[in-house]
């Protein structure tokens, strides 16, 4: 798929997983089609990928062309005059949406913000119902009418949809940031604290529904609550699944060339709970002695992370820690965290933190640090007014014990950080023997990834070629390994109505064969039926990429029943079933 609106994730196949979410609203925005998707807002912390989700979405509803524009915006987190504010909103809009209409993505990177261009734009590409909205806009500028000039650009969107009887889906990423960066003076000083509630009726319209996101769960959700009630569908953003984990590990150890081993891709995916900014950041990061391929060395990588200054993670968080704990950076603020953090399995009431913490202070200035603490995300709300909860991410826990810990007498953040991550790799370790030890055989839990290793990286080379061939049943007399343009697990892209996942697939030069893998590895055999529904995959995938030459293969660790040999010789498909290629 065609990238159109440059993502702030860099290399295209970086980005990974979010199948189930990706399909979900891919259905809402179809829906859009019909008028009958609803404003909704996805909800989730600082850093599981929201806005490298919302940049994908955008470029695949733009491939779609599909009967629903796109609109992308991210809401900048510095202080912003409206009125330069609604001018580059408006402009971002029109310049967008005559890219979608022209299929140009050349105007995607229109960053002159000049009304003139817009309307020579608009005429050149004859969407001249645009220019009456850029002349009214031009005009309320010119007359310093900074409400009547943001009325014209929140309502643009659904206001030029009805114009032609179109469709808009408007992504506004960061949504938290109008009602604290948005302000009436030049000077910005006179910050306008309302002005998210200005999308009361807008939010409404089901022909150019919004799909908001925030990074600030806690501002989001009392800005959504208080100043647009009931207007909007939440959506739960969750971290990776185990799997989408492991999928973004093995793809970042790749591309990344910072080589993983099942065991220790595994203990990753488990330590960092699935959350795509640490994964990427042990990837990333600068520590001396970085080694992905141990326990320790993990451990390590993940220390300095959290505790040096040149850690991506500490340096990220520390950042918005020390933000989100101006108003009560106080001692009783930090002692509250850490003593939530100790008790993170359960919800403590306020009569205990008082108790214990011996926080002597009036009701109303504690009530105050621990609605701002619930505010910044830094304590989740225990569901009642009088409960409070430690935020459940282990990492995020760390750093804030780092940077934080010292201050309280009882507290050692090398100590107590180096011990707990111990005792959570050895809770790691044994489980991964479990779910290993079930499998009863070598292949391991991630057996197609050490497959794609294999094809990637050694199969094509001299010494292997022919030791890797003779494990396989089935080969055309002329097939040899080679080095391919790319290996990888398959999912098509969400443009296809299906959903077919292929576990491996190399692909070669024209004039060689590119293959096509199914693994399995229980103990089970493999069956025709299997084989059939390898077989349709296969075909479509075939259909999809236009391949040449190709070949289909099969490996099942628990070998394959008499008749399903007949069926893959039928279709010429080869098989294996020797552990031995996990050795190689």
């Amino acid at each position: 798929m065609q990238i159109y609106l440059k993502e702030k994730i860099g290399n295209p196949e970086l980005f990974t997983g979010r199948k189930k979410e990706m399909f979900k609203i891919l259905q809402w925005i179809d829906n859009i089609q019909r008028e009958i998707s609803m404003s909704t807002v996805i909800l989730s912390r600082r850093k599981t990928g929201k806005t490298s989700f919302l940049q994908r979405l955008y470029n695949v509803t733009f491939h779609k062309n599909d009967g629903v524009i796109p609109f992308y915006y991210e809401i900048k987190e510095e202080n912003q005059y409206i009125i330069d504010f609604s001018k580059h909103f408006f402009l971002s809009f029109i310049f967008q949406y005559i890219a979608f209409k022209t299929r140009n993505p050349s105007y995607l990177n229109y960053s002159k913000q000049d009304y003139d261009l817009a309307v020579k734009c608009a005429q050149k590409e004859k969407q001249d119902h645009l220019i009456p909205f850029i002349t009214d806009i031009r005009l309320a500028e010119r007359n310093k009418s900074p409400g009547f000039m943001w009325d014209i650009a929140r309502d643009a969107p659904r206001l030029i949809a009805q114009c032609l009887d179109e469709r808009i889906v408007q992504m506004l990423d960061e949504f938290q940031y109008l009602n604290r960066k948005i302000y009436s003076d030049t000077q910005t000083k006179k910050i306008i604290d309302d002005l998210a509630a200005s999308y009361l009726h807008t939010v409404e319209y089901k022909n150019a529904p919004l799909l908001i996101t925030g990074s600030w769960i806690g501002w989001l959700m009392t800005d959504i609550s208080t100043m647009l009630p009931g207007r909007l569908v939440h959506f739960p953003f969750e971290n990776l699944s185990e799997n989408e984990s492991i999928e973004m590990i093995f793809r970042y150890a790749d591309i990344e060339q910072s080589p993983v081993t099942e065991k220790s891709a595994y203990l990753m995916a488990s330590l960092t709970e699935g959350n795509p900014f640490y994964i990427c950041s042990l990837f990333r990061s600068q520590c001396p002695e970085k080694n992905l391929t141990t326990k320790e060395g993990i451990i390590k990588t993940l220390e300095f992370e959290i505790m040096n200054q040149g850690g991506i993670i500490k340096n990220t968080w520390s950042e918005y820690l020390n933000f989100a704990l101006d108003e009560v950076n106080s001692i009783h603020a930090k002692r509250i965290v850490l003593y939530l953090s100790q008790h993170k399995s359960r919800k403590v009431p306020r009569y205990e933190l008082v108790k214990e913490l011996h926080l002597d202070m009036p009701e109303r200035e504690l009530e105050k640090k621990l609605k701002t603490l619930i505010m910044s995300d830094i304590v989740n709300s225990g569901g009642s007014r009088y409960t409070y909860q430690a935020v459940q991410d282990n990492i995020f826990e760390k750093v804030f014990i780092a940077e934080f810990g010292g201050d309280i007498e009882y507290f050692d953040p090398q100590r107590d950080i180096s011990n707990n991550y111990q005792q959570l790799m050895t809770i790691f370790e044994n489980k991964f023997k479990k779910i290993q030890g079930k499998l009863n055989q070598t292949t391991g839990l991630y057996a197609e990834y050490v497959l794609i290793d294999l094809l990637k990286y050694r199969a094509f080379q001299n010494k292997y070629n022919k030791q890797v061939q003779a494990l396989f049943e089935n080969l055309p007399e002329d097939f040899t390994f080679v080095q391919y343009e790319r290996v990888w697990t398959y999912s098509a892209s969400p443009l296809y109505k299906k959903n077919i996942q292929i576990d491996i697939f190399a692909k070669a030069k024209k004039e060689c064969y590119s293959l096509i893998g199914e693994v399995k590895k229980r103990k089970k055999p493999f069956s025709v039926k299997e084989a059939q529904k390898f077989l349709e995959k296969a075909s479509e995938l075939i259909s999809i990429e236009k391949l040449g030459m190709h070949l289909l293969f099969v490996y099942s660790a628990g070998g394959f029943y008499k008749n399903t040999i007949e069926f893959l010789k039928k279709h010429k498909i080869a098989w294996c079933q020797q552990k031995h290629i996990f050795a190689i």
